[in-house]
């Protein structure tokens, strides 16, 4: 960096050194000699561009320093120069090539070694052309208290050059390493020293040089970190280029960066205004980024930020799809998910399942013009069109790939929005990706939205409806789809008043449960599913073995379209042998083996039952008789046995237990979390509810949904949430462990319940095991093997979250009830199981196994030889 000048308006290149050691600071003095004429740049290439190094001043005193001051701090500078600019060595050859510095003593010697001298060449020869009138001023201090005294010193006296901080480096004391927080306040004493200075702090100018060893999580942190180098010349090469990267990064490339900088994003302030017109702060931003999506990312993070807004990441595109999908069933939470090009078919069918729950969000994913030639990336062009994949699955979609019409386009994705159809997607081009904002002083509202029309049942519709709850059968049974407050609290009213049970389901449990509001509630039974069935439920509607007559029973369908993942029934049951009412708002949903379809909202269906509630004393009573019948009971021995490995009967029956205790003592709530595999049917069956849960069993039952569901859930919920995920469906997905600990520990979320992910390990598909098992003698063969290595036990602190591992081969009532009322804690259990096919209700012949409570005469009529029939 030779100058043939002295005016005071030449670059000055700020350096700050923050340490103890004048060893380090010595050091990167003579990184910076290197690089500002001192010592022979060798065998990298010089100036000329022929590998011949400049002939700048040697470690023999030519080039200006401080007087003398070492890292104490003060940062005084030369005798003669009060500005601290320095003034050219007489009889210099690169005269005006200056590094000014506060190490002590003569101008420290850039090193001698080979590879000193290629990095030291490179960087000469670009910074000799790029700023070869530049002077560097290093600040040596050993805190930053005393770093920012020094810099401001040095930028007292006014002068007309370019002044800019190019890096700030330090070596934290001790062998431990200090955390971002500490560097941030120190960096925070330096900004107010600098003023309107020009500065950056990031990764590639604040460089923490420590000796900790590494820790038990590595991240990309706002700053950068190395191990400090234990040969000098490492040090200074490392300093020299960055020093050199600044330089062409972040200096010379301003022009550039201006040039092309576009300010925020139309796209990204277009969809969030939106949301925040329909949402407020509940709508959740959810990415994984691109290159091309970044500048949306960086804005619709601010915006969030800003709003309130959460904002939640995974471990994939896919889990993003999953949080999305959770928080719009539990709590109504709309999304906008941003993912980069060629991306869209990394939502699986997790988007056939969005769309199947009607969620509300958009998802915006990068990809081509539509004439691009084989773009990298691209899923529209001549090869392939993902809008043919889209539009086959029945999910909205919008190509955005003009900038002037987008706001057109725009206003045709919020009307796709609005039908209710499920999420849209939002297929970006890049020139739509980069499109600013108008800079307008009032931006155009969002368009209103539009109203719902409310469907109310018609009343020859609802007469035979009334006629059953009041003057109908003795057992009556309600399965009950999700429930907003006002329904939930109707439906309750109606079950007390009318006496009839409820059930939740398989794929939606806990939108009627166990426990509500800390009461138990006596009216329901448990759970109704094509798996999973409660064993009360079962004996409601059976008996010897066999549906009830039809006259005996009604089943209303509440809010469901009576999937097949409804009931364990067969279609010939459900069209013959149950009398079914069915209420569901889609006409297109109403099932043919209905007898009373109503299409209707279900809150207009249930304020005008209990409207024309009217059922007798004698009634109710019959019916109230009928559910204290049906036995709460596990109705196996095997849940009694503590065996090892543990069976899930045993598991889940003292897991339950410890449930029980805590929500009727302490008022605990949970959310669960359930995925599909035995383990999660088990858990659903047999775990006491408070509250609505997420099933990966829903839509398309895709194993590890659920579980790549549980960040998003965790980090936006107030109570605790516990996860049961099968060692099969753990194996089809990421860990989600790094993305809760960064979460917590770098993006300020808060856990605020405890959290538990229950990993069920019996080394196969036990469902599919039982399937095979129940159809042909002998093993399941090895297609249902899943080989599963268990994790150490032990627990790590990652400064801000405690993530405890533990294997859990037996069920400490007390233990296990005090880690569960954790709040802000991960434990992570690995649970031991042995595979059974008993009882779970994994099917209806489940019901007929000896170790039922009751063994219908049906169960000795299906042996080859039946047994004696029993005394009366």
């Amino acid at each position: 960096m030779d100058s043939g000048s002295d005016s005071d308006k030449r670059p000055r290149f700020l350096v700050v050194t923050v340490g103890s050691r004048a060893a380090f600071h010595t050091a990167v003095a003579a990184a910076l000699n290197g690089l500002t004429g001192g010592g022979d740049p060798g065998t990298g290439d010089g100036p000329d561009g022929n590998g011949n190094g400049g002939t700048g001043d040697g470690p023999d005193g030519n080039g200006e320093r401080g007087a003398a001051d070492g890292p104490d701090g003060s940062g005084s500078p030369a005798a003669g120069d009060a500005s601290g600019s320095g003034s050219p060595a007489a009889g210099d050859p690169g005269a005006a090539s200056r590094l000014v510095t506060d190490v002590a003593g003569p101008l420290p010697a850039p090193p001698d070694h080979p590879e000193w001298h290629t990095v030291a060449g490179r960087a000469r020869r670009f910074l000799d052309r790029v700023v070869p009138d530049a002077e560097v001023r290093h600040l040596a201090a050993a805190t930053f208290p005393a770093a920012a005294g020094a810099l401001a010193g040095a930028l007292a006296r006014r002068r007309s050059g370019d002044d800019r901080l190019a890096l700030v480096l330090t070596e934290p004391d001790g062998p431990r390493r200090q955390p971002d927080g500490t560097i941030a306040a120190g960096l925070a004493l330096l900004a107010e020293a600098l003023g309107d200075t020009p500065h950056t702090f990031t990764s590639r100018t604040v460089l923490v040089y420590d000796r900790a060893p590494l820790g038990p999580a590595l991240v990309a942190g706002p700053y950068g970190r190395r191990r400090a180098p234990d040969r000098d010349w490492v040090l200074a090469a490392d300093v020299a280029v960055a020093f050199t990267d600044w330089v062409q990064l972040d200096y010379a490339s301003t022009a550039l960066r201006s040039a092309s900088a576009t300010g925020r994003s139309l796209l990204g302030e277009q969809l969030a205004a939106f949301l925040d017109a329909r949402a407020g702060a509940r709508w959740g931003l959810h990415y994984y980024t691109g290159s091309v999506v970044s500048g949306l990312i960086g804005d619709l993070e601010e915006h969030a930020a800003r709003g309130g807004n959460p904002v939640l990441r995974g471990p994939s595109e896919h889990s993003l799809a999953c949080g999305a999908l959770a928080r719009w069933q539990l709590d109504g939470a709309p999304f906008l998910v941003v993912v980069t090009s060629g991306m869209v078919d990394e939502f699986r069918g997790t988007l056939a399942n969005l769309r199947e729950a009607r969620a509300r969000g958009f998802l915006v994913c990068a990809d081509s013009p539509e004439d691009a030639w084989f773009p990298f990336q691209g899923t529209v062009h001549a090869a392939e069109d993902s809008r043919e994949v889209l539009r086959a699955r029945g999910v909205p979609f919008h190509h955005l790939d003009d900038p002037a019409r987008l706001e057109e386009q725009l206003r045709a994705a919020y009307a796709s929005f609005e039908e209710d159809r499920g999420p849209v997607v939002l297929l970006a081009t890049p020139a739509v990706l980069r499109a600013p904002a108008r800079a307008e002083p009032r931006r155009p509202a969002p368009p209103p939205p539009r109203p719902r029309p409310v469907l109310t049942v018609r009343e020859d519709a609802l007469a035979p409806v009334m006629d059953l709850l009041n003057r109908g059968p003795d057992r009556v049974l309600w399965q009950c789809g999700p429930l907003d407050a006002q329904e939930e609290g109707l439906v309750h009213e109606i079950a007390s008043r009318a006496g009839v049970a409820l059930a939740d389901s398989l794929t939606r449990p806990g939108t009627v449960a166990r426990f509500r509001d800390g009461r138990p509630v006596p009216y329901y039974l448990g759970t109704l599913g094509l798996y999973g069935y409660s064993d009360r439920v079962h004996d409601f509607l059976h008996h010897g073995g066999a549906l009830r007559p039809r006259d005996e029973q009604c089943l209303f369908f509440l809010k469901s379209r009576i999937p097949e993942a409804a009931t364990p029934f067969s279609p010939r049951a459900l069209a013959r042998s149950l009398r079914i009412v069915q209420v569901t708002r889609e006409r297109a949903h109403l099932a043919p083996f209905a007898d009373h379809p109503l299409a209707c909202d279900a809150a207009a269906f249930l304020r005008a039952v209990r409207a024309r509630l009217d059922v007798p004393d004698a009634l109710r009573d019959r019916r109230e008789r009928a559910i204290a019948l049906s036995r709460d009971s596990a109705s196996d021995v095997v849940h009694t046995l503590p065996v090892r490995p543990m069976s899930a009967n045993y598991f889940f029956a003292r897991l339950g237990a410890v449930l029980d205790t805590l929500v009727r003592r302490h008022g605990y709530t949970w959310t669960g979390v359930f995925d599909v595999g035995r383990g999660g049917l088990s858990a659903i069956r047999n775990l006491p509810r408070t509250g609505p849960g997420f099933s990966g069993w829903y839509g398309r039952a895709l194993m590890g949904d659920a579980l790549q569901a549980v960040p998003a859930l965790a980090l936006t919920r107030d109570d605790n949430v516990l996860a049961f995920v099968g060692d099969g469906a753990a194996a089809l997905v990421p860990d989600i462990v790094p993305t809760l600990v960064q979460e917590v520990t770098l993006n300020g979320h808060r856990l605020a319940g405890h959290l538990s992910v229950f990993r069920l390990v019996d080394g196969g598909h036990s469902v599919i095991r039982t399937y095979r098992e129940g159809r042909r003698a002998g093993p399941a063969g090895r297609q249902t093997q899943v080989l599963h290595l268990l994790d150490a036990e032990g627990e790590t602190d990652y400064g801000g979250l405690t993530v405890t591992r533990r294997v859990l081969d037996d069920v400490d009532h007390d233990e296990l009830a005090d880690r569960l009322r954790r709040p802000g804690a991960v434990d992570l259990w690995t649970v031991p199981l042995e595979h059974n096919n008993e009882g779970d209700g994994l099917s209806l012949l489940s019901s007929l196994g000896w170790q039922r409570d009751r063994l219908p005469d049906l169960a000795f009529g299906m042996a080859r030889r039946p047994g004696p029939r029993p005394a009366r």
